[in-house]
């Protein structure tokens, strides 16, 4: 059995595993949905300046170092692929494979704003700079899939602003991902909006032969609306 340790992207907390989660727990998988600063349950501990990409990196590492893992399948959504990717690249021995799920890939130097590229600055220009966040707005809900008013609800109940450094705040990255020693697989997820982020990224991936590439038949959020599928993506890996 593996140790996944699941990292929720933009907007989402460790709430927004809970279907997959169980999933695989019900397989005997040990699995960590941590919540990052500022966000779910953590939410209160948002602050206008106080929470930038380098704690969100911390917040990983810190539930390695106090659940003592090794071997560890770490997964990052959307947003944390940044997140998982520089957590690899300060420290690759706890971690067996990184899993890009739907994901940025950092770069050094390069900002979330930087890697989004035109869609960046839709949100710096959402951005509510006094309280240092951006709000969630329905467009986001559309471009995740979520369909289904029961999800669209669910989600939008539980989303937070997402701390404004964390998307602004640059990279750095000692190496490529793939160059860290430790195995990188990007899931792909198929079922995309008119306008989506992440299909010229999978497209790189699949054709360097030191990525996994996995197509999942869902879309953004399929951690939601998908979690068979992606629970059994994630137990195959």
């Amino acid at each position: 059995m593996s140790t996944f340790i699941l990292v929720a992207g933009s907007f989402h907390g460790g709430w927004s595993w809970r279907r997959t989660a169980r999933l695989l727990r019900a397989r005997g998988h040990e699995v960590y949905a941590p919540s990052l600063t500022g966000m779910g349950e953590r939410a209160h501990l948002t602050t206008p300046d106080g929470i930038g990409l380098a704690t969100h990196v911390d917040d990983v590492l810190a539930v390695v170092d106090a659940e003592e893992l090794t071997d560890v399948v770490l997964v990052g959504h959307s947003y944390a692929g940044v997140v998982v990717g520089s957590v690899v690249d300060r420290r690759p021995e706890p971690f067996r494979r990184v899993v890009y799920l739907d994901a940025l890939v950092p770069e050094d130097g390069r900002s979330v704003i930087d890697l989004l590229g035109p869609a960046g600055g839709y949100f710096l220009d959402r951005a509510d700079e006094e309280a240092g966040g951006i709000p969630l707005d329905e467009e986001s809900l559309d471009r995740w899939g979520l369909v289904r008013p029961a999800d669209r609800d669910w989600v939008r109940r539980r989303a937070s602003p997402q701390p404004l450094a964390t998307f602004t705040d640059a990279a750095a990255m000692s190496r490529a991902v793939e160059a860290s020693g430790v195995p990188v697989t990007y899931v792909y997820c198929t079922v995309k909006p008119r306008v989506d982020l992440f299909t010229a990224i999978a497209e790189r991936t699949k054709a360097d032969p030191a990525w996994d590439h996995v197509a999942l038949a869902g879309p953004h959020d399929c951690m939601i609306t998908h979690p068979v599928e992606t629970a059994d993506v994630l137990a195959a890996l």
